[in-house]
């Protein structure tokens, strides 16, 4: 059976939603910035009760503005009209080892307040970074990974009441974009009664809106090969001003899965060990299945590696977005079969 990977920042926020008291010293580091800041108001929202935030008991420097030495007094400054001060010090993987070092002291005697260090990539083999890691509460924020992505869910919609299917059915049709998820579940919330079941009928019919189903659509037209119609879909896409590194996103997602099916069926394994190796759901199993009749292996492997060159393209070139993700697509029209 696949291990499922621990989401640190679900565990994070549960800790900061729930009973337990705010920590001295927080490290959350990674690159997704949305679950980060997500992170930062579940402390602002403890710390002030959900009331409005008190500017003298809540400070916020950067790095590459403020050396570790300030933010650091001023954690220990004692707020003018009480209560624990919170001091969120952001960047902090661009400090020079000698801040760092400051901070790693600081964290083994803190004061009595709260500083939330916030940081992109690190390396945890430095030991500054591990002695900071061990004194903390540390939450690495990475990406939602495809094998959580139904966990995050059912996390996040803990107040509705979620059918069979349900989860897998918004995870099918959204993917691992939390702030995406998130709107899905503020849509159901508002348009179903509080106590029905939420079904996959039900979250097609509210979730999946016209840019949604414009990502469904190219996705399907990719798994039945039909390049025309991706091509279409995307064009829609564009159109609707979806951002073209989401729309890259998407298909990687995709592109992986496929992938994934196509080697669990060079194994000779079957359809369920397939499924639990790739972390797909029976519930979508049948459209990845199509999409292997409909390419060889080295075909996927090369979209595979293709949809990671378009990102670096999106992200570095100065061409239209339309003309990067086209080329992507119309490399899969060069082997179909007639």
């Amino acid at each position: 059976m696949a291990k499922q990977s621990v989401d640190e920042s679900v565990q994070a926020l549960r800790h900061l939603t729930g009973p337990d008291p705010l920590e001295r010293v927080y490290l959350f580091y990674g690159e997704d910035g949305y679950m980060m800041d997500k992170l930062v108001d579940a402390i602002e929202a403890k710390r002030f009760k959900g009331k409005k935030c008190d500017p003298l008991s809540w400070e916020v420097y950067r790095a590459d503005e403020t050396e570790a030495q300030k933010a650091l007094e001023s954690v220990r400054t004692f707020s003018m009209f009480g209560g624990a001060k919170v001091v969120i010090y952001r960047d902090i993987e661009k400090l020079p080892e000698t801040d760092l070092q400051k901070i790693v002291e600081y964290s083994k005697s803190p004061a009595k307040a709260h500083l939330v260090l916030l940081a992109g990539k690190i390396d945890s083999r430095k030991k500054s970074w591990s002695e900071i890691k061990k004194n903390a509460y540390c939450a690495n924020c990475a990406p939602l990974s495809d094998r959580n992505v139904v966990d995050y869910i059912r996390t996040t919609a803990k107040n509705l009441k979620l059918g069979p299917s349900a989860a897998e059915a918004l995870a099918n049709s959204i993917g691992p974009n939390r702030a995406l998820i998130e709107r899905a579940i503020e849509k159901l919330t508002l348009a179903i009664p509080e106590g029905q079941t939420i079904t996959p009928e039900i979250v097609e019919e509210h979730v999946i809106d016209t840019r949604e189903r414009s990502i469904f659509e190219l996705t399907k037209s990719l798994t039945k090969r039909d390049i025309p119609a991706a091509l279409s879909a995307l064009r829609i896409l564009i159109d609707q001003k979806q951002e073209p590194v989401v729309i890259n996103g998407m298909l990687a997602r995709h592109a992986r899965m496929m992938l994934q099916v196509k080697l669990g069926q060079a194994q000779h394994l079957s359809e369920s060990d397939i499924a639990q190796k790739a972390g797909i759901n029976p519930y979508a199993m049948r459209e990845y299945l199509e999409a292997a009749r409909n390419y060889s292996l080295g075909e996927l492997y090369q979209f595979h590696a293709d949809v990671y060159e378009t990102d670096r393209a999106l992200k570095s070139k100065p061409v239209p977005p339309v003309l990067v993700l086209s080329k992507l697509i119309m490399g899969l029209q060069k082997n179909v079969q007639n």
